[in-house]
């Protein structure tokens, strides 16, 4: 099979349409639900900020009846205000095509040699691997692009997905018991945008998370959120079509104390949903806002997206606070997934096969770190 890597050209007649079929082949094996989106939608996606740039590479092929299709795309992103000498890997392949070297062409064609060009040392890559096993098995697809790559295995994440809806009984249930902790703390509910006088706060809850996610030995800068970069990612959602619900609670004193987010593609035929960042401030743990809030927005998600079948979140294999309030909600896991992370081998190929399957630079998160964090 002829295999050919070429840079993505959004304005390419059709190019759109078979990114958007590509995302939707990879949703359904890993989570048996899709996220819909419009050819406007997803050139939004594709489209720089001032906080990263992304290089993107197509890998095609030609089947028996013509015709080029896209079985395979491939991401360089750079962060432009912090990790300056950081490079962050994406790489997927549609599961028709895995096994037939389509990983292996994209490597050595294009992430290999953009690396290089990059001038950049630290090279991160986050791939799955199956639930249960050995995650250390070097013929995993995964491990063998970590090792083509020269990375080294630096963290674990586990993704669960939790079928929708979710029992309303249960939920009472739940919320009952958030309740018993929760005095002196106002739980608010907002859609899509944070309030103005709230900004601040919020930026301070986001490097929070960032500065408190249990990464292990993955090494990453936490970005400072100003005002300015909440509203441009405010702005790259809403141009998308993805559709954000926020919980938080309030301290006494106005700051946001807790907050938890769930984000919905808004497109007609969308079936899965992601639960999102999830953080209890410091001074302000131990009185269950993590599970009240989660137990607010999931009451309200079936309401506002009746269609959903299915929700999907990450955590680290080392955080069972956050592992405990998604099990009691129902979460049950999908797969596993490793951070690798290290200087990556830009010399000759050594004619290895290797495919893997990861989607999410489809949907490009805020920053350059995969959504391990629900």
């Amino acid at each position: 099979m002829e295999i050919t890597v070429r840079p993505l050209n959004v304005d390419e007649p059709g190019m759109l349409e078979q990114l958007n079929a590509l995302d939707e082949a990879n949703d359904r094996d890993l989570f048996g639900a899709v996220d819909k989106h419009t050819v406007a939608q997803r050139r939004a996606i594709l489209a720089d900020t001032p906080y990263w740039t992304v290089h993107r590479w197509v890998a095609e092929v030609e089947p028996m009846d013509g015709g080029a299709s896209v079985v395979g795309l491939c991401t360089v992103h750079l962060a432009r205000k912090e990790n300056l000498d950081a490079v962050d890997l994406g790489l997927v392949v549609h599961p028709a095509y895995r096994g037939h070297g389509v990983a292996t062409a994209m490597i050595e064609q294009a992430l290999l040699p953009a690396i290089a060009a990059s001038g950049r040392h630290q090279v991160s890559y986050w791939g799955e691997i199956p639930a249960e096993g050995d995650p250390d098995d070097p013929a995993l697809p995964t491990r063998r692009i970590a090792a083509r790559l020269g990375l080294e295995r630096r963290t674990m994440g586990v993704c669960r997905t939790l079928a929708l809806p979710v029992p309303t009984s249960l939920l009472d249930e739940l919320a009952a018991e958030a309740a018993e902790k929760t005095d002196g703390y106002e739980i608010r509910l907002w859609d899509d945008a944070i309030p103005e006088e709230h900004l601040a706060s919020f930026g301070i809850v986001l490097r929070q998370l960032d500065l408190d996610d249990p990464d292990e030995d993955f090494e990453y800068e936490a970005p400072q959120y100003t005002p300015e970069r909440i509203r441009t990612f405010e702005k790259r959602r809403a141009d998308a079509g993805t559709r954000v619900l926020i919980a938080v609670a309030l301290a006494p004193d106005g700051s946001i104390a807790a907050h938890s987010e769930i984000h919905v593609q808004g497109s007609a035929g969308t079936t899965v949903g992601w639960q999102e960042n999830t953080l209890v401030m410091p001074g302000h743990r131990g009185h269950r806002l993590g599970l009240a809030l989660k137990v607010a927005n999931h009451r309200r998600l079936t309401q506002a997206f009746p269609d959903l079948e299915r929700l999907v979140t990450w955590n680290s294999h080392v955080n069972p606070w956050m592992i405990s309030i998604n099990e009691k909600l129902g979460y049950e896991i999908a797969f596993r997934e490793i951070g690798f992370q290290g200087e990556a081998r830009v010399g000759g190929a050594d004619g290895e096969r290797v495919d893997e399957t990861r989607a999410d630079e489809l949907r490009d998160p805020v920053t350059s770190v995969p959504p391990a964090r629900g």
